[in-house]
This record gives C-alpha cells, sequence and structure tokens, in this order.
C-alpha cells in the first residue's frame, strides 16, 4: 500500500504541474482558451487525490501509526478543484476565453500547488 501510495502521490503531482503547465502556455498567445488538457488533468488529479486519501484512511485503519490526513485541507483542494474545473468545462468549447477566466484557471491551480506544499 505505501508503494502504491507513493506513486499516486507522484502522478497526482504531474497532473497537477501538467495543468498549470499547459496554462501557461496560453499565456503569450494573443486569444486564450482552454488547452483539451486541462479538463483531462483536473478530472485524473481528482481521482488520484480521492485514491490517496481513501488509501491513507485504510493504512491508517490498518497500523494506527500512520497518521490521517488533514481532512480540511484535502476538502479545500476540493473545493478548488472543482472551481478549475467548473470554469474548464464552462469555458472549453468556446473559442477563446477572456484574460480575466485565463488569470482565474491560473491563479486557483496555483493556490492550489501552494496549500498542497505549505499546508502540513
Amino acid at each position: 500500500m505505501k508503494t502504491t501510495y507513493s506513486v499516486l502521490i507522484v502522478l497526482h503531482v504531474l497532473t497537477v504541474l501538467g495543468m498549470i503547465g499547459l496554462l501557461l502556455t496560453e499565456g503569450r498567445k494573443a486569444v486564450k482558451k482552454v488547452p483539451n488538457g486541462v479538463t483531462h488533468l483536473g478530472l485524473t488529479a481528482l481521482v488520484l487525490g480521492i485514491s490517496m486519501i481513501v488509501i491513507n484512511t485504510m493504512r491508517h485503519n490498518s497500523d494506527s501509526t500512520i497518521a490521517l490526513l488533514n481532512h480540511t485541507k484535502y476538502g479545500i483542494k476540493f473545493v478548488v478543484l472543482a472551481a478549475i474545473l467548473g470554469l474548464a468545462f464552462k469555458y472549453a468549447k468556446k473559442p477563446s476565453i477572456t484574460n480575466k477566466t485565463w488569470y482565474a484557471l491560473v491563479g486557483l491551480s496555483l493556490l492550489n500547488f501552494i496549500i498542497a506544499g505549505s499546508w502540513q
């Protein structure tokens, strides 16, 4: 289980970084749009995050020395990711998005990454 959990963490971080990278590639373009991969990577990050929480709970139930995750932190991360996915799905089929929407997507993605790294 520990190995599976570690692999899921690596995949989760890669999907979030990929989502941020895809959004940043649109930054220099005059007409910005939501890249196709943002919705896919966001949903993958969501599934991986939920899987990590489930595995952590199972590991804690079998070995009480393993600390439970901070569910408040992950609840907030879920809400931020839901906002990212909501914007991404809303504007996925549109030919362009406003700079405000692009900044919101990038800002929320970075916020999610910062919460993950700094909040213990």
